[in-house]
C-alpha cells in the first residue's frame, strides 16, 4: 500500500509540474495576443485536451518509474 502511495504521488506531481509548465508558458506567450473571447474558448479547449494528456502522461511516468523500481 505504501507503495501505491509513492507512485499515486508521484504521477500527482508529474502532473502538477507538466500543467504548470504549459499554463506559465502559454500564459506569457499567447495571452496578451488573444481577445477574451478567444481567451474564454482556449481555455476550454485547453481543460478538454491538455489535462487529460498530462494526466495520461504522468500515469505512464509513474508505471515507468514503477516498472523500473521493480527490475531492480
Amino acid at each position: 500500500m505504501k507503495k501505491l502511495a509513492i507512485y499515486a504521488l508521484l504521477a500527482v506531481v508529474t502532473f502538477i509540474i507538466n500543467f504548470t509548465i504549459y499554463n506559465l508558458s502559454f500564459n506569457s506567450q499567447a495571452t496578451p495576443f488573444l481577445h477574451e473571447e478567444q481567451r474564454v474558448e482556449s481555455g476550454l479547449l485547453m481543460l478538454k485536451t491538455t489535462l487529460p494528456a498530462y494526466f495520461i502522461a504522468a500515469v505512464v511516468i509513474a508505471a515507468m518509474f514503477y516498472w523500473l523500481g521493480k527490475r531492480r
